[in-house]
Order: structure tokens, then sequence, then C-alpha cells
């Protein structure tokens, strides 16, 4: 067994002497992944022409082909891009959105998501509808949402199957066959679920699924996975026109402009790396120290927020008065920079939310690290 904990802590570059409960935000790439980013940067350097030619096909496809073992999808499903940001990018260009077209998405949508929805909407003259949501929430009552959202005008449903901030775990295989039932094609942001969930993208039914691998697959930063359904791939192109825009997909997005892809190629030896682990393996060893973390945390009155995916822990902090925007940033400014401890915190519906990122790489110790610190430094409105 590879090793866990503090002795894992070698494999990555994360600044010694500091607990790191933050890897969901922009994740951390170990030795092997980095080392096999480096032979491809040499790779490119040694032939730029041969590689830019004739490489870069073959290997981006053999990295889809694995990635898409743990996606659920066939490799040719599946394109690179840097982010999920240009991911939901591509889906927007590829609806081509009249007035009075509708996007429906939940109203504790990534940020850049909704910004990108908005501006949509506004270039085009389509409309948005927002699902609304609270931090305890039933399959039931999710599906209630989306469908009070529907309408007959509803052409785009966004679903967020891991809440950025809140960390919460939506119920995707429920929603997505109601928004299809209705005719709305469907986007789902995975940011958080590569690495971190079993994956059945094919399966789910969605249109369009997305998934960061520089998150919890470890992947060097600048890697995302888009799933496009057989149906829209005609209609799914890159949003910068390069050479070989007009190409079939998936290899119109195989080579767009002179870009750096050893993130992508790298990204397949990520999935070795987390396979020599097993999901399952890693998926014990952050559910003991989420354990932990809530029993601890409650002893303070904090409360954990259900359902929540299996590495991430959202907590509500008690507070003398409604949280404001503000609490979340000056909480992580003061637990890092006064106690060495990294974490993610906002607001949300009024409460101060602690999001803990639990990898492998951590351990019982940085639980202890953490709740010393809040004890000492307590917090916002406490």
């Amino acid at each position: 067994m590879p090793p866990l904990g503090a002795a894992a802590r070698d494999l990555f570059l994360l600044q010694p002497g500091a607990a790191f409960l933050n890897h969901g935000s922009f994740g951390a790439t170990p030795a092997p992944v980095r080392a096999a980013q480096q032979a491809w940067r040499d790779t490119v350097e040694t032939q730029p022409d041969v590689f830019f030619r004739e490489t870069i096909w073959t290997a981006t496809r053999a990295s889809a082909a694995r990635l898409g073992r743990l996606m659920g999808a066939p490799g040719e499903s599946l394109v690179f891009l840097p982010n999920l940001t240009e991911a939901v990018a591509v889906v927007l260009d590829a609806m081509r959105f009249a007035p009075g077209d509708e996007i429906v998405l939940l109203d504790v949508a990534y940020a850049a998501v909704r910004k990108a929805a908005e501006l949509t909407a506004a270039r085009t003259g389509a409309g948005l509808r927002t699902i609304p949501t609270a931090l305890q929430m039933t399959d039931a009552a999710y599906a209630e949402g989306l469908r009070a959202a529907l309408s007959p005008r509803t052409r785009l449903v966004i679903l967020d199957h891991i809440v950025s901030p809140t960390a919460q775990l939506i119920p995707v295989e429920t929603l997505v066959p109601i928004a299809r039932a209705a005719g709305a094609k469907v986007f789902v942001d995975g940011a958080h679920a590569l690495g971190q969930l079993p994956l059945g993208v094919a399966a789910l039914g969605a249109d369009w699924y997305a998934s960061n691998a520089h998150k919890w697959l470890f992947a060097p930063r600048g890697c995302c996975l888009l799933y496009s359904a057989p149906e829209v791939e005609d209609a799914t192109r890159p949003v910068i026109v390069s050479h070989y825009n007009a190409d079939p997909y998936p290899r119109r997005f195989d080579y767009v402009g002179t870009r750096d892809v050893t993130a992508y190629l790298a990204a397949a030896d990520a999935a070795d790396f987390v396979e020599r682990y097993g999901l399952a393996a890693l998926t014990a060893h952050r559910a003991a120290l989420i354990a932990l973390a809530d029993a601890a945390l409650r002893d303070r009155g904090a409360g954990l927020v259900t359902p929540h995916p299996p590495a991430l822990a959202p907590s509500t902090l008690p507070q003398s008065r409604p949280a404001r925007p503000d609490d979340g940033p000056a909480l992580m400014r003061a637990l890092w920079y006064e106690a060495g401890v990294q974490v993610a915190a906002s607001s949300a519906g009024g409460r101060l939310l602690l999001r803990l990122s639990f990898q492998l790489y951590n351990d019982e110790a940085d639980i202890a690290r953490l709740v010393a610190a809040l004890d000492r430094l307590s917090w916002p409105g406490r």
C-alpha cells in the first residue's frame, strides 16, 4: 500500500510545517506526475515539429482513453480543455440561444459559470431562472425545485455535481432525467468529481459533463475533461477558432493553437497514481478524517452539512450574528497567516461555512492543528 498521511507529504512540494486542508480549490501534484509532465516537456523541446505535427494527435487520444476509464465514457467522447470555465463557454456557445430561450441553474452555481451564463443571456436575449437551494436539502426537494424552474422555454439546465463553496452533493442522477424529459439539454459541472467520486458519465444521460483533473485526480493544473454525448458532438466546438476547427469531434479540440498540452498528457499518469492507491482506499482514509474533524467541530457548536462528497467536509460555524461576505476570507487569512492552516471558508444562507478538503497527505495532526487554531484565534462573529 502506498503511503498515507504524513508519510505521503514527501510526494508533494507543499510548504513544510503547514496544514493544507484545501486541496479541492487548486489541487497539488505529486512527484511522479510532475516528473511525467517534465518528461513530456522535454519531448516537446527535443523535436517541436514532430511533436506538434504528429505526436500530439496520438498522445492526446491515448490520454483521453486512459481518463475515459475513470470517467465512465469512451475516450473518443472526451476532449481536453484548460479548465471548467472554458468548458462552460464551449457549451454555452454550442447552444446558439435566441431571445426568449431560458437557462436554468442552481442559485449556488459556481461564480464563473453563473457569470458566463449571465453574459450569454445578455448577449442573446435569453433569460435566466434559478433553482433555490438550502444547506440541508433532500433529493425530493431538489427535484421539486428543478420542476418549478423549468418552463416550455428552457433550453439548457446547468447542474453542479458537487457545489464548490458549500460542498453539497447534488443528486444529478435524479435531476438529469427530469430536465431531459422536459426537452432541455443538460450540462453537469463536475469540477470536483473526477478522482473523488466513482463516475459513469455516459450512463448519466447528460448532454455534457465536465470535470477538472487537476483537483482530485492530481493532474497538473490546467487540465479539464469535457464529455459530449453523440447527439451534441457536431455542435460542440472550441471557443477559439484554430486550424482544425472544421475537423470532426474530438479532433478539432486536440490541437487548438500552440498550447502547452503536457498537463493533458500527464493526466494519464495521474490516473495511474490514483489507481495505485485505489479509490476505495482513498475514500476510506478521507472519510475517517471527516469523522474526526466533525466530532471535534461539533464540540465547538459546528454542524456538518449533508449530504456531502467523500473528501469534502462543509460545516457551519456558530456565530452571534448573520454571516457577512467578508467573514469567510477573514477566517481563511487568519488561519493561514497566524496559524499555518489553509482552509476554504465562505458565507451561505447567513451562515459561516468552513469547507475542509481531505487528501491522502492529511492526518489527525492536521485536524488537531486546525482545532487548536480555531480555539486560539476564534472566528468572525463567534
